[in-house]
């Protein structure tokens, strides 16, 4: 975005910079998913704990997520033959819903799974698990024209909807 690339960008875990005004902002909860069928699906929140005793399916080092989770919770993957790591988030969900790995990452990145229900994301309750954030920004150097401003406000609609779809499903799992 400002290599002048795009006007509008969603980003995760955006840290504040003068150069970048944020439209929007959500925190999205530290969690996992899993299959509804799953053992720990019938759980409100998770450990990190319980998650470990399961096998997991990780992004690779390449993703977000992945950086977010090494930095913070390296010592989940000293065991090299509980996890199975890509660089695909399609196939790390397609793992978590074949019901045989949890997977750490964020509700908004499994909202269509989650509204369908092949999916159920279960926050982390470690004292520790901070929540990543979703940000709508442009470059607050340039002025916005009339359809970036559009664009901004369509993007954050879908996210947003996106987000109360996911969790409304979520809870309607839980009862």
């Amino acid at each position: 975005m400002l290599a002048g690339s795009a006007d509008v960008a969603a980003i995760f875990n955006l840290m504040p910079r003068r150069d970048i005004h944020v439209h929007w902002s959500a925190e999205l909860p530290f969690g996992c998913v899993v299959a509804p069928d799953y053992a720990l699906a019938r759980s409100e929140t998770v450990s990190l704990q319980e998650v470990v005793a399961h096998p997991i399916a990780l992004q690779s080092k390449a993703l977000m997520i992945r950086r977010y989770l090494d930095a913070r919770y390296g010592w989940l993957f000293a065991d090299p033959h509980k996890a199975l790591v890509t660089n695909s988030l399609q196939l790390v969900k397609q793992l978590a819903r074949g019901g045989s790995y949890v997977a750490f990452t964020s509700e908004l990145d499994a909202a269509p799974e989650i509204i369908a229900g092949t999916l159920v994301f279960l926050p982390v309750r470690d004292k520790g698990a901070e929540p990543q954030t979703v940000s709508v920004a442009i470059d607050a150097k340039k002025p916005l024209s009339r359809i970036g401003r559009i664009v901004v406000d369509m993007l954050t609609n879908e996210i947003m909807a996106s987000l109360q779809h996911a969790r409304a499903a979520g809870r309607d799992a839980i009862k």
